[in-house]
């Protein structure tokens, strides 16, 4: 009986050891992950891009708030071409730019927050299946 037992407890032990399948649900899961971990990398270079151009913008208003000659007419890039604006009309177009800008920026990081609050959600019920035995790595902020 003695010799039994140890046997049981010894399977019961390899078996706690061992990884637990990987059923079709948790690859979905995996993918999903992978593909939103993507989506937040790819959102967060352009939220880099769209807070440079707000940071240019606002050094544009100071340019132009700080212009002598209130009389000098400001050259305002349009497209392609540059045409001469009046200083109150080139600030109310870059105030609305800036504006316009500050949106993106703050749109962006709530569809950041969204993508990361998904990604928790499955990394935690991944983590709780597979523990240690699964490497759901992001990289670093």
């Amino acid at each position: 009986g003695h010799e039994n037992r140890r046997q049981k407890a010894h399977g019961v032990f390899r078996k706690k050891m061992s990884t637990p399948e990987v059923t079709a649900a948790d690859q979905k899961d995996i993918n999903a992950f992978s593909r939103l971990n993507n989506q937040y990398h790819e959102l967060k270079d352009e939220l880099n891009t769209q807070k440079e151009d707000l940071v240019n913008l606002q050094d544009a208003q100071n340019e132009v708030m700080m212009q002598m000659d209130d009389t000098e007419p400001v050259k305002m890039s349009i497209g392609e071409v540059y045409c001469d604006q009046t200083q109150d009309d080139a600030m109310d177009m870059l105030n609305a730019k800036v504006e316009e800008a500050e949106s993106d920026v703050t749109k962006k990081e709530q569809q950041m927050a969204d993508v990361k609050a998904e990604m928790a959600v499955l990394k935690g019920r991944l983590t709780a299946k597979f523990g240690k035995n699964i490497n759901l790595e992001e990289e670093p902020e």
